[in-house]
């Protein structure tokens, strides 16, 4: 049920400028750590304490008498503050000795039409806080009675649950969901849908029964002890277990369903509903949150960063729903609504667009060792673009090059959507957002490739077959074999193992066998000998090579292998920065340029990177 349509707000907290979020049901607010998605839901909780407050204390005055009221700060349990000009906007309650205002609106379908009714908070002192109704509001007592009316809850994620809980009053239980304290309140909450309604229990004791196995008994009320007692059957077992020894997964999903049966008829605040609950419990909550508040003839507006939960969202919003706001820097932006756009992201994620209008730009690599060793060459060279080659680098991986395909790296396929090419994924994007720029480095393969600009989107190819064929050579790969020396020193090759397994490897891979070649290059000078190594191995895939040669050194010694190619990258550390090519230093440089360019830029300046999108 949509209750409320939209919220305005200026100067408060997180928000400076006037941001209007249209709401409905449900409602998603993504983005960022620290971008105002928690801020948006205690400015409706904050709101609704302001209009009831103010209505008990002079909705029924007559009209010259309708002045402000004031709230003491520890009785604002939604929005805990040390002192109250923590609730203004960078804690400025003042501009030129003038006291400053914020604002906070909401729209209420009221009469068949969608009216504000906005309250205007003021500064006294650190333990209060004025508030009443604008002009535009305070005439109309009827509509604010409808507002005072509506019933608005904030729900905090689990917490770790108390050993034992005493039984709570119905006030006392909003002031610690307020507060955040859930740990407190989850049995008080269940025995409290218990006694409202048997059938809603049963409901959730079917709920947790179908998602976890497990069988919730009844909750009861200890009078001699003053608690309230839950316990749980587990599958298997005949001992009951209590509630506090429950995953925080489950105590989590609990959590959400008894809050959402306990306040019906009422608008959710959920804050990461997501919290503690893996992958597929984060699209059951989802839909659960959906399904059952439309029971309860209940809003949802939830907050979340969870990927997962933004593509639930995404995929179910239609055209001309507004149920999905990003927030970025305290600024909502509506995300685009046209079907083929949808349909896209829907492909790859819808995350893309949320990363890519973070950062402006895209940086398309072969997959997630180019950055490892991206980063390390940089270092290496003491190249400026290191301390910008960190976690929170927007880059999109073209194939997957995980070598062992461990879960992470699975899963990252699976879900982020990596695989398209890069022309598909940046010319979609740039639909979207005009601004937007790119830069592939990618892998020649051996073959001769043509560097390729268009539309603000760079190719560049390494003129070597991979990346990896600039970190490998020979003196380095000896040079890390003898360094294990130093770790396991028992077992530890001495040079002449090394060279042995090198040179057979060597006489194989780069020359065919041809030994009259081999020994040429045996018998030359240390620059002649790297320069004939670089032109004989210019088209041949080193990573795999060098792979090789630590599988073979490893079965020659009777120990695992040193190095496969996830982790290539630490053989940077024994390469000359002399005779690092120019070429990786202009590479370096590009994606210099390319975070450069989206600098000073808003939203899409690469500072306001947030490594919790990746």
């Amino acid at each position: 049920m949509r209750l409320l349509h939209w919220l305005e707000v200026s100067d408060f907290k997180r928000f400076g400028e006037s941001q209007r979020i249209k709401l409905d049901h449900p409602s998603v607010l993504i983005g960022p750590n620290n971008s105002g998605k928690t801020t948006a839901l205690q400015a409706i909780a904050l709101w609704s304490q302001a209009v009831k407050t103010w209505y008990e204390s002079k909705g029924k005055a007559p009209p010259a008498q309708r002045t402000s009221t004031s709230l003491n700060r520890l009785n604002i349990v939604a929005v805990p503050v040390r002192r109250t000009r923590l609730f203004w906007h960078n804690a400025t309650v003042r501009t030129d000795r003038t006291p400053k205002a914020f604002h906070i609106s909401l729209g209420l379908l009221y009469e068949g039409a969608v009216q504000a009714v906005t309250m205007t908070f003021t500064y006294t002192q650190d333990e209060l806080v004025y508030c009443t109704p604008d002009e535009a509001t305070i005439g109309n007592g009827k509509l604010i009675q409808a507002a005072a009316n509506l019933n608005v809850g904030l729900l905090y994620p689990m917490s770790g649950l108390e050993t034992e809980e005493p039984v709570l009053q119905p006030g006392r239980i909003d002031v610690l969901l307020g507060q955040g304290q859930t740990a407190q309140v989850l049995r008080n909450l269940c025995l409290m849908v218990y006694r409202q309604s048997p059938d809603d229990w049963h409901s959730i004791v079917q709920w947790i029964s179908r998602l976890f196995e497990v069988e919730l008994q009844t909750p009861e009320e200890d009078v001699a002890r003053g608690s309230v007692g839950l316990v749980y059957q587990q599958t298997g077992s005949r001992t009951p277990f209590d509630l506090e020894l429950a995953g925080r997964g489950m105590q989590q999903m609990l959590l959400i369903l008894a809050y959402l049966f306990a306040h019906r008829r009422s608008v959710l605040l959920i804050d990461e509903p997501d919290a503690h609950l893996e992958i597929l419990r984060q699209k059951q909550v989802y839909a659960l949150l959906t399904e059952i508040a439309d029971q309860a003839e209940s809003q949802v507006i939830l907050a979340t960063h969870s990927e997962v939960v933004l593509d639930e969202a995404f995929d179910t919003n239609d055209t001309d729903a507004h149920n999905l706001t990003f927030l970025l820097g305290g600024a909502s932006v509506e995300l685009p609504t046209d079907s083929s756009v949808r349909k896209a992201l829907a492909y790859f994620g819808a995350d893309h667009y949320v990363r890519a209008r973070q950062t402006g730009y895209v940086l398309y690599v072969e997959g997630r060792t180019d950055i490892e060793i991206l980063k390390a060459l940089a270092r290496k060279l003491k190249h400026p673009v290191y301390d910008l080659l960190d976690g929170r680098i927007n880059s999109y991986y073209v194939q997957s090059n995980y070598p062992e395909q461990s879960l992470e790296a699975r899963l990252e396929g699976a879900e982020g959507g990596y695989g398209l090419p890069a022309k598909e994924h940046y010319f979609t994007l740039r639909s979207m957002l005009p601004q937007l720029k790119g830069l592939a480095i990618f892998d020649s393969d051996g073959q001769s490739r043509t560097d390729w600009e268009c539309e603000g989107f760079s190719i560049a190819y390494w003129s070597c077959y991979e990346i990896e064929n600039y970190i490998v050579t020979p003196e380095v790969l000896i040079s890390h074999a003898e360094a294990s020396e130093v770790d396991t020193p028992l077992f530890a090759p001495d040079r002449s193992q090394i060279e042995r397994v090198l040179d057979a490897l060597v006489l194989e891979k780069v020359f065919d066998g041809a030994e009259a070649d081999f020994n040429v290059w045996k018998r030359m000078d240390p620059d002649g000998a790297g320069l004939l190594w670089t032109t004989a191995t210019r088209a041949r895939k080193l990573s795999e090579f060098a792979e090789e040669f630590f599988r073979r050194l490893g079965a020659h010694l009777g120990r695992p292998m040193l190095l496969r190619k996830s982790g290539l990258h630490q053989l940077i550390e024994f390469l000359d920065p002399a005779s690092i090519p120019s070429e990786v230093n202009d590479k370096l440089d590009r994606i210099v340029q390319l975070f450069d360019s989206t600098r000073g830029e808003g939203d899409q300046g690469v500072d306001t990177v947030a490594v919790e999108m990746t």
